[in-house]
């Protein structure tokens, strides 16, 4: 299963919220603004896909599950990029997915902040061509730090994620 993730745009959350940029790559070779784990015995591989991407796009994440963690969240990738909300506000998450040839493809779109009892998900089952997916989060609490995760649930798959947006 393969999921990738190449740009992300906010409109209206925080006007100075800078844009994710997956298009850009450190000379770490890894996108800036984001951060992937695999961690208590989950096993991936993370990359920039550059020849399989949404249409008008040079780059996606690429997420080559191997093994799954302890717990769902143990394999993940985190938009680093904290944005403010407050309880009530509905926030709209869309992005391009697919998963490769491969594979199952089921991922869970996060939002989460630094606030116990703050989690939202919602569980996602991709195909292996482009498709938008669009779901909306109304935040239960206050907060400054909110945050949106992708969680990878099927091993043996290859995930692809490109052109992720936050709208309020």
């Amino acid at each position: 299963m393969t999921f990738f993730l190449t740009n992300i745009t906010y409109g209206q959350i925080k006007p100075d919220l800078k844009n994710s940029n997956l298009e850009g790559v450190s000379s770490k070779g890894e996108f800036y603004w984001w951060k992937n784990a695999a961690n208590k015995g989950g096993d991936a591989t993370f990359s920039v896909e550059t020849t399989d991407v949404n249409k008008g796009s040079e780059k996606a994440l690429k997420a080559e599950i191997h093994e799954l963690g302890e717990k769902p969240w143990h394999i993940n990738s985190q938009f680093n990029q904290k944005f403010e909300g407050k309880a009530g506000d509905e926030i709209s998450i869309e992005f391009y997915a697919k998963n490769g040839a491969n594979g199952k493809g089921k991922i869970k779109l996060v939002t989460q902040s630094d606030i116990k009892g703050s989690f939202q998900g919602k569980n996602i089952q991709l195909t292996n061509k482009w498709k938008s997916y669009k779901h909306t989060f109304t935040l239960k609490d206050n907060s400054s730090n909110n945050k949106i995760k992708f969680w990878y649930l099927n091993p043996g798959t290859t995930y692809y994620i490109d052109d992720l947006s936050l709208t309020k």
